[in-house]
């Protein structure tokens, strides 16, 4: 109230229009209900004991259960029920970019960036099937869409189907002050946020891709983040154990690598009202140093070691109810946010947290699935993290680009042949290389013809699959 006054008493009364566009640009029904429910969820005591979830079952590579679920996942794409959706919103700016995550390129031999390995695997995926590939829905966010546009176009969108690749934008929330004003960055401009990775379920059915999904007949959905640099897009295997369990929703997990780990485990709670047992995701930082490290004493192994990496199955019916029905809680995270200085007209940052901003979770809609399936994947085929810069030691660039090039070497050898040391390198670590998508999804069709040089891998490996 006090800039809108400020604004009402300036001399240049186009600050003023300025400002009200700014403030009519703003969902306030839907943000005030927002932060009200959010509120309200975070004084909330909750009830019932954190139980620790076991995988119902296990991708064993080559097992007769691995492979049955892999046809079954094959005959989904072949039949066109599949649906991918690439959640796409982040800015690269941890890792040092401007521009988009998905256009940052690792470091790897090829030179891909993570939208085109993901493209390139997803082509494959159909590849294999022998059928188009699942319809890509990309989520962007107001900051990265254009720049998402652009990139895929110049790149000929990968060898997809441009009709196949269909973008939509996250939404955004205002920042609030804990007495629940709307904070403005400056006379011109409310001060807002992405709205959570769960605020795609708002945006599948604004954006009418709900709409084009049930036009299409899809009946699965596969969803994944964009900084994943090993994620098996569309994964057959994981569908396919999710198809024959006929569940509504879906994770694949992997095991911790230490106790105190920075991942979200999943969880079950009993609700005391419905009875149900609903599941849900812990974050590392909401979970007891006590719980993260309890072990079980008859496996020694931890309890809560089901590890969240973001790899969702939904079949359609349940995903359009998490779209049209279902009102997910926003979490509050306390920020530093520039504000207005209504005194001076300038944009202030502040050194210390002065607002909330609201996000909900993509996997807050967990507990409303009346059947679940967790899926025991494995580190080093599904997950390779890239959030911090390069050189960070973990999560990085860097690290991600050794996990790829460790399994590809792997690949080979596992086929018969062998990947021959770098002479130049000097290094006595087991040997890497890249093999790119076009040859090979997930290990099959590996060529072992001959003895492979590390530092030639990627052009060797493309002449060994065009004979």
């Amino acid at each position: 109230m006090r800039a809108l006054d400020a604004c009402g008493s300036t001399t240049d009364p186009s600050r003023a229009a300025t400002l009200s566009a700014a403030l009519r640009a703003v969902e306030a029904e839907r943000a005030v209900d927002v932060f009200a429910r959010s509120k309200e969820e975070a004084s909330a005591s909750t009830s019932g004991v954190l139980e620790p979830v076991k995988a119902d079952f296990e991708i064993v590579p080559g097992s007769d259960d691995a492979e049955r679920w892999r046809a079954i996942g094959t005959s989904v794409v072949r039949e066109g029920k599949l649906a991918v959706v690439l959640l796409a919103g982040g800015q690269g700016t941890r890792l040092g970019s401007s521009n988009p995550k998905g256009m940052y390129d690792i470091g790897l031999p090829s030179g891909k960036s993570l939208f085109e390995l993901q493209g390139a695997r997803l082509a494959k995926l159909g590849e294999l099937a022998g059928a188009k590939p699942p319809v890509w829905y990309v989520m962007t966010s107001p900051f990265t869409h254009d720049a998402t546009v652009a990139f895929f176009k110049s790149h000929e969108y990968f060898g997809l189907d441009a009709r196949d690749v269909i973008f939509f934008k996250q939404g955004t929330l205002p920042c609030f002050t804990e007495d629940g004003e709307i904070i403005l960055k400056s006379f011109d401009e409310v001060s807002e946020a992405p709205d959570g990775n769960g605020g795609i379920y708002a945006a599948l059915a604004r954006e009418g891709v709900i709409a084009d999904m049930r036009r299409r007949k899809i009946e699965h959905v596969y969803a994944y983040c964009v900084d994943n640099a090993l994620v098996q897009v569309g994964d057959p295997t994981f569908v396919g154990c999710c198809v024959e369990q006929k569940c509504e929703a879906g994770a694949k997990v992997i095991a911790k690598a230490y106790p105190t780990e920075p991942v979200g485990v999943f969880a079950t709670r009993l609700n005391e009202t419905t009875g149900k047992k609903e599941y849900h995701v812990v974050e590392y930082s909401e979970i007891p140093e006590s719980l993260a490290t309890a072990k079980d004493k008859k496996t020694g192994e931890l309890k809560f070691n089901a590890a969240n990496i973001a790899l969702h199955y939904y079949s359609f019916d349940f995903l359009s109810r998490c779209c049209l029905d279902i009102k997910l809680p926003h979490h509050i995270a306390r920020k530093k946010i520039p504000y207005l200085d209504v005194d001076t007209g300038e944009t202030v940052s502040p050194t210390a947290p002065n607002g909330i901003k609201l996000e909900a979770f993509i996997f807050d809609t967990y507990k409303y699935a009346d059947s679940v399936c967790v899926v025991q994947g494995d580190r080093e085929r599904d997950f390779a993290p890239v959030k911090n810069a390069e050189g960070a030691g973990k999560d990085s660039p860097d690290t991600a680009r050794d996990l790829i090039l460790r399994l590809h070497a792997r690949w080979i050898t596992d086929a018969g042949g062998k990947v021959a040391r770098d002479p130049k390198s000097g290094r006595r670590d087991p040997p890497r290389c890249e093999i790119l998508p076009s040859v090979s999804y997930a290990g099959e069709n590996v060529p072992a013809e001959a003895d492979v040089p590390s530092r030639a891998c990627v052009a060797v490996v493309e002449d060994f699959h065009r004979k």
